[in-house]
């Protein structure tokens, strides 16, 4: 038997037995492993769990599979590894015990939040509107999705992306992608945008938040009534004239590859509790394309060095 643990979303650090021979997983009934996540296919991948390997195939699903930041063909079988992530719609997986490790500084920083909302009377959604509002953060998420999936520069696909969360998030005012080296953090690359409703903004970040965010590997999220709090990113905040922020790492396996940034400039109360783990999928889903797109980078170059070899 092996642990399928969840590394994201609603269902974060749930695990469930992966049994040997083969197994279906799908949000719907008659699947063996059964996760609720409406972008998830009803029977989204099959699993095979043969003498200690484990192998999946993607059965066509709507929002695809990818393992290891790298698309899965569908009908392909693919060998999988015991501690890489694997992503089935926007939920995250991965098998083995050690996966744990990887959510911990998750599950620690969203309860924190969650709780800490409660306390201070942060805007949550129930009653009527909770069926209305899950229906807008699974079409985000399907959005977010299908985005990722195109064939436009890195740069291009994470503008649209954050042109998404924008749409959906509609108190938010800026938006930005800092993308880094993983083994120096260095900023090799930085994406900001303004949302269209947004009059007189200029595109910009908090430095401080994305910096403090990179160098934790945790959620950072500032809402109503953080004023009162002292310290020294507070007070940055203050003087930037900053209400409501929220920043999340990309991260990909062990590997931090940049931070997700949002903020309202005017709205105290600019995101709802349940928004920093809309962003978390989203934040973990970009991880993988950015990834991808750095392997692919790598692999071009490594090929022109050869093609130079050769002509010399």
């Amino acid at each position: 038997m092996t642990d399928l643990v969840i590394l994201n979303g609603r269902e974060i650090g749930r695990t469930l037995r992966v049994r040997e021979g083969v197994s279906y997983l799908g949000r719907s009934l008659d699947n063996e492993i059964r996760i609720e996540d409406k972008t998830i296919s009803r029977k989204h991948l099959k699993i095979e769990n043969v003498r200690g390997k484990l192998f999946v195939t993607d059965l066509s699903s709507r929002n695809g599979t990818f393992y290891d930041g790298k698309y899965v063909i569908p009908g392909r079988e693919v060998e999988v590894k015991e501690g890489v992530s694997l992503a089935i719609g926007m939920t995250v997986i991965c098998f083995g015990e050690d996966c744990k490790e990887q959510i911990v500084p998750f599950l620690d920083t969203a309860s924190f939040i969650l709780e800490k909302g409660k306390k201070e009377g942060v805007s949550s959604v129930s009653g009527d509107r909770r069926s209305e509002t899950d229906q807008k953060r699974e079409d985000l998420l399907a959005k977010v999705a299908r985005t990722l999936k195109g064939t436009e520069p890195l740069r291009v696909i994470l503008e649209n992306v954050m042109g998404n969360i924008f749409h959906h998030l509609k108190r938010v005012d800026r938006g930005a992608f800092v993308l880094v080296e993983p083994e120096t953090l260095k900023t090799v690359e930085t994406i900001c945008t303004v949302n269209e409703s947004s009059e007189a903004v200029r595109a910009s970040f908090s430095e401080e938040v994305v910096q403090c965010v990179l160098r934790d590997g945790k959620p950072l999220i500032f809402l109503r009534g953080y004023t009162e709090e002292r310290s020294t990113l507070v007070d940055t905040l203050k003087v930037q004239k900053i209400e409501s922020v929220i920043c999340v790492p990309l991260i990909n396996g062990s590997q931090t590859v940049g931070a997700m940034y949002v903020d309202s400039l005017k709205r105290p109360d600019g995101f709802r509790k349940d928004d920093l783990l809309t962003l978390l999928n989203i934040g973990q889903r970009v991880a993988l394309a950015v990834e991808t797109d750095r392997l692919a980078s790598d692999l071009a170059e490594v090929g022109r060095n050869l093609v130079g070899d050769v002509e010399d």
